[in-house]
């Protein structure tokens, strides 16, 4: 069976670093990506398992619809936790922008890996 592979974008060095070694440790494959443009390409060819995002959307206290509609977009294609510290992350939950989970920064490293291993086992399943 080949390794899950999963699209990264994280704009901060010191935890992208951080998730490419946990993901390492955990058998799966990591491509980073520079922009979000370049995540929904990726997963339109279907390049990997599962999207993990940082997401800023807008300013702090609200998604724009145009956010959240790229969003449910990009869970069309693949499954999409989304990473976020900002607040309007405590008004909106995964499930009404069609992800799989919005997990808050600061984060329990396990608690993400839990929830991708999930992820990408059921896909490949």
């Amino acid at each position: 069976m080949a390794r899950p592979c999963a699209l990264l974008l994280e704009d901060d060095a010191a935890l992208r670093d951080l998730l490419l070694e946990a993901f390492a440790g955990e058998n799966i494959d990591v491509r980073i990506c520079d922009s979000f443009g370049d995540v929904r390409e990726a997963a339109r060819r279907k390049e990997a398992d599962i999207v993990i995002a940082d997401f800023w959307g807008g300013s702090q206290r609200t998604l724009p619809e145009s956010d959240r509609e790229d969003i449910r977009e990009l869970a069309s294609y693949l499954p999409v936790i989304l990473l976020t510290g900002r607040t309007w992350a405590a008004e909106t939950s995964a499930e009404e922008l069609g992800a799989l989970a919005l997990i808050r920064k600061p984060f329990d490293l396990d608690d993400l890996l839990r929830t991708v291993e999930q992820a990408v086992g059921n896909a490949h399943s």
